[in-house]
């Protein structure tokens, strides 16, 4: 009895261990390939983040470049007009002193 628990014993040991060794292996296997997996997803992601990164700086540089446009020519119009009412006012204002030097004195300056 004694002998045939030894061999009983030594027999579940030795198949545990290769249980173990075969659980092991199936583990560092999945492992390695969770890791594959992984850099690949990270890869993609990277991949397309980056992608998603450059066209949006193309449309905020597109933005930016016709904010700039459109800026440059109301600044441009903003000024052609006053430049023209400052003109006119001026003109009135010279018109202006001379109708009232004229009232008061009777002749053009």
């Amino acid at each position: 009895m004694q002998e045939f628990y030894q061999e009983l014993k030594q027999t579940t040991h030795e198949f545990l261990t290769e249980t173990n060794k075969e659980r092991l292996a199936q583990a560092q296997a999945l492992h390695q390939e969770l890791e594959q997996t992984n850099r690949e997803f990270l890869t993609e992601a990277t991949k397309e983040r980056f992608a998603q990164a450059q066209a949006q700086a193309k449309f905020l540089q597109e933005f930016y470049q016709e904010l700039e446009q459109t800026t440059h020519e109301f600044l441009a119009e903003t000024a052609k007009n006053r430049t023209e009412q400052a003109k006119a006012q001026k003109q009135y204002l010279h018109q202006f002193r001379q109708d009232l030097f004229v009232s008061i004195f009777g002749t053009h300056i």
